[in-house]
């Protein structure tokens, strides 16, 4: 405690960092997973299936390495590190996505053509609503392990919460080690509750139900 009250001003500044690195991934990837589970051709289902679980199943430092060498970015920085953590995001959203969209009730899909809906006003005023359920548990487990992720960026040269773990090894100070731990676990608590809450928010009919039961 010490040590995190005399170093609080630098450990919020690694938080911000975090933040950062951890929610552009997490937003672009879940927008790109909902899009890609969506709108992706038929016959191409089973194979996108299998590359992004090919892809999941790839260590994260893995990938932060390897990415320079395909596209040419720098091995240092947070370029890499932000494209990498897309990619696993679209990786797990793109599952979830499709699980939501799945259980869309058939009898809601049949009335919407009925009444001559279009594509995308399909999509935006039944589908999507039915779905979020299914997207912000799916959303929810993507978040977390995104937070989690984003601290081996620091290995790449990310100054976030994870160079706490690395400096604190370094120079042997539990502390640090322990700030930077519990700081994550925070951030991760914290926005594991929000997504709920909006989720909660963007579903009043399912409140409604749940109280007439």
């Amino acid at each position: 405690m010490e040590w995190f009250l005399k170093n609080i001003d630098f450990v919020l500044g690694l938080t911000t960092t975090h933040l950062w690195v951890s929610l552009i991934p997490l937003v672009l990837g879940s927008l790109l997973a909902v899009v890609l589970a969506k709108f992706i051709p038929r016959k191409l289902v089973a194979s996108t299936n299998g590359l992004l679980s090919a892809v999941y199943a790839v260590p994260s430092l893995a990938l932060f390495v390897t990415l320079p060498v395909l596209i040419g970015t720098s091995y240092l920085g947070p370029t890499n590190v932000i494209i990498a953590l897309t990619i696993y995001v679209i990786a797990s959203m793109f599952f979830s996505a499709r699980d939501a969209f799945s259980q869309v009730p058939e009898s809601a899909n049949f009335i919407a053509r009925a009444q001559g809906l279009n594509r995308w006003q399909h999509f935006i005023h039944v589908e999507l609503p039915l779905a979020i359920p299914g997207l912000v548990a799916g959303f929810r487990v993507a978040a977390a392990s995104t937070v989690s992720m984003a601290s081996i960026g620091a290995v790449v040269g990310v100054r976030n919460l994870g160079y706490l773990f690395l400096d604190g090894f370094q120079r042997k100070i539990a502390e640090e080690v322990t700030a930077g731990l519990l700081a994550i676990f925070v951030i991760a608590i914290a926005l594991d509750l929000l997504i709920w809450l909006i989720g909660r928010a963007l579903t009043p009919w399912a409140r409604k139900r749940a109280v007439s039961v």
